[in-house]
Protein backbone atom coordinates (compact mmCIF):
# COMPACT_ATOMS: atom_id res chain seq x y z
CA UNK A 1 0.00 0.00 0.00
CA UNK A 2 2.88 2.33 0.76
CA UNK A 3 4.42 1.62 -2.63
CA UNK A 4 1.11 2.40 -4.36
CA UNK A 5 0.86 5.62 -2.42
CA UNK A 6 4.39 6.70 -3.35
CA UNK A 7 3.85 5.81 -7.01
CA UNK A 8 0.57 7.71 -7.16
CA UNK A 9 2.17 10.82 -5.64
CA UNK A 10 5.01 10.56 -8.13
CA UNK A 11 2.49 10.29 -10.97
CA UNK A 12 0.65 13.32 -9.57
CA UNK A 13 3.81 15.42 -9.48
CA UNK A 14 4.83 14.29 -12.96
CA UNK A 15 1.44 15.01 -14.56
CA UNK A 16 1.02 18.30 -12.73
CA UNK A 17 4.44 19.67 -13.59
CA UNK A 18 4.77 18.49 -17.19
CA UNK A 19 1.20 18.54 -18.47
CA UNK A 20 -0.63 20.72 -15.92
CA UNK A 21 -3.04 17.78 -15.43
CA UNK A 22 -3.38 17.18 -11.68
CA UNK A 23 -5.01 13.96 -10.58
CA UNK A 24 -7.63 14.82 -8.01
CA UNK A 25 -7.88 11.31 -6.57
CA UNK A 26 -4.25 11.10 -5.39
CA UNK A 27 -4.62 13.13 -2.20
CA UNK A 28 -7.75 11.24 -1.20
CA UNK A 29 -6.15 7.87 -1.94
CA UNK A 30 -3.06 8.86 0.08
CA UNK A 31 -5.21 9.84 3.06
CA UNK A 32 -6.99 6.49 3.03
CA UNK A 33 -3.74 4.60 2.53
CA UNK A 34 -2.19 6.32 5.55
CA UNK A 35 -5.18 5.33 7.66
CA UNK A 36 -4.95 1.70 6.54
CA UNK A 37 -1.16 1.55 6.91
CA UNK A 38 -1.40 2.91 10.45
CA UNK A 39 -4.08 0.55 11.72
CA UNK A 40 -2.83 -2.57 9.94
CA UNK A 41 0.80 -2.18 11.03
CA UNK A 42 0.34 -1.04 14.63
CA UNK A 43 -0.18 -4.50 16.14
CA UNK A 44 2.92 -5.84 14.42
CA UNK A 45 4.98 -2.95 15.73
CA UNK A 46 3.55 -3.50 19.21
CA UNK A 47 4.42 -7.22 19.02
CA UNK A 48 8.05 -6.42 18.17
CA UNK A 49 8.17 -3.75 20.89
CA UNK A 50 9.03 -1.29 18.13
CA UNK A 51 7.02 1.65 19.43
CA UNK A 52 8.74 4.80 20.62
CA UNK A 53 10.04 4.70 24.16
CA UNK A 54 11.83 7.28 26.24
CA UNK A 55 14.62 4.96 27.28
CA UNK A 56 16.77 7.92 28.27
CA UNK A 57 14.55 8.06 31.37
CA UNK A 58 13.42 4.46 31.80
CA UNK A 59 16.92 2.98 31.57
CA UNK A 60 17.66 4.68 34.90
CA UNK A 61 14.85 2.76 36.64
CA UNK A 62 15.25 -0.58 38.30
CA UNK A 63 13.99 -3.62 36.37
CA UNK A 64 10.97 -3.99 38.65
CA UNK A 65 9.93 -0.38 38.05
CA UNK A 66 10.36 -0.84 34.29
CA UNK A 67 8.15 -3.95 34.46
CA UNK A 68 5.54 -2.02 36.41
CA UNK A 69 5.58 0.76 33.80
CA UNK A 70 5.25 -1.88 31.09
CA UNK A 71 2.11 -3.23 32.77
CA UNK A 72 0.68 0.29 32.87
CA UNK A 73 1.66 0.84 29.23
CA UNK A 74 -0.04 -2.33 28.01
CA UNK A 75 -3.05 -1.60 30.20
CA UNK A 76 -3.50 1.78 28.54
CA UNK A 77 -3.00 0.19 25.10
CA UNK A 78 -5.67 -2.37 25.94
CA UNK A 79 -8.19 0.29 26.95
CA UNK A 80 -7.50 2.47 23.90
CA UNK A 81 -7.68 -0.46 21.48
CA UNK A 82 -10.95 -1.60 23.08
CA UNK A 83 -12.31 1.90 22.44
CA UNK A 84 -11.12 1.66 18.81
CA UNK A 85 -12.96 -1.64 18.42
CA UNK A 86 -16.23 -0.65 20.07
CA UNK A 87 -16.65 2.90 18.82
CA UNK A 88 -15.08 2.07 15.44
CA UNK A 89 -17.46 -0.85 14.90
CA UNK A 90 -20.47 1.21 15.99
CA UNK A 91 -19.53 4.10 13.70
CA UNK A 92 -18.71 1.83 10.77
CA UNK A 93 -22.04 0.00 11.05
CA UNK A 94 -23.90 3.28 11.41
CA UNK A 95 -22.28 4.66 8.26
CA UNK A 96 -22.94 1.42 6.41
CA UNK A 97 -26.65 1.23 7.26
CA UNK A 98 -27.22 4.91 6.57
CA UNK A 99 -25.34 4.67 3.25
CA UNK A 100 -23.02 7.56 3.97
CA UNK A 101 -20.29 8.11 1.43
CA UNK A 102 -17.53 10.64 1.09
CA UNK A 103 -18.70 13.24 -1.46
CA UNK A 104 -15.34 13.55 -3.17
CA UNK A 105 -13.92 12.47 -6.50
CA UNK A 106 -13.75 8.78 -5.52
CA UNK A 107 -17.13 8.72 -3.72
CA UNK A 108 -16.21 5.71 -1.61
CA UNK A 109 -18.74 4.66 1.05
CA UNK A 110 -17.38 5.81 4.41
CA UNK A 111 -18.03 2.40 5.98
CA UNK A 112 -15.32 0.88 3.77
CA UNK A 113 -12.88 3.55 4.83
CA UNK A 114 -13.71 3.27 8.53
CA UNK A 115 -13.73 -0.54 8.56
CA UNK A 116 -9.99 -0.65 9.16
CA UNK A 117 -10.37 1.02 12.57
CA UNK A 118 -12.25 -1.81 14.34
CA UNK A 119 -10.30 -4.48 12.42
CA UNK A 120 -6.95 -2.95 13.30
CA UNK A 121 -8.26 -2.32 16.81
CA UNK A 122 -8.92 -6.05 17.28
CA UNK A 123 -5.33 -6.86 16.28
CA UNK A 124 -3.99 -4.17 18.59
CA UNK A 125 -6.28 -5.36 21.41
CA UNK A 126 -5.07 -8.95 21.10
CA UNK A 127 -1.43 -7.87 21.02
CA UNK A 128 -1.99 -5.52 23.98
CA UNK A 129 -3.55 -8.31 26.03
CA UNK A 130 -0.61 -10.59 25.21
CA UNK A 131 1.84 -7.86 26.22
CA UNK A 132 -0.15 -7.09 29.37
CA UNK A 133 -0.15 -10.75 30.39
CA UNK A 134 3.57 -11.25 29.78
CA UNK A 135 4.48 -7.98 31.51
CA UNK A 136 2.33 -8.91 34.49
CA UNK A 137 3.90 -12.38 34.68
CA UNK A 138 7.34 -10.81 34.58
CA UNK A 139 6.38 -8.35 37.32
CA UNK A 140 5.04 -11.18 39.52
CA UNK A 141 8.06 -13.42 39.13
CA UNK A 142 10.66 -13.04 41.85
CA UNK A 143 14.04 -12.08 40.49
CA UNK A 144 17.39 -12.54 42.11
CA UNK A 145 19.03 -9.28 43.04
CA UNK A 146 21.60 -8.15 40.52
CA UNK A 147 24.06 -5.24 40.45
CA UNK A 148 21.90 -3.62 37.75
CA UNK A 149 18.99 -3.38 40.15
CA UNK A 150 20.98 -1.83 42.95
Amino acid sequence: MLILMVLSVMLEVFLRQLFNRPQEWVVEFSEYALLYITFLSCASILRRDGHITVDLITCRFRARTRNFLSVIHYGICTVVSFIFVTIGAKTTLDHYFRGIYNPTILQIPMAYILLVIPIGGVFILVQSLIGLYSSYQELKSPRPSSPEEG
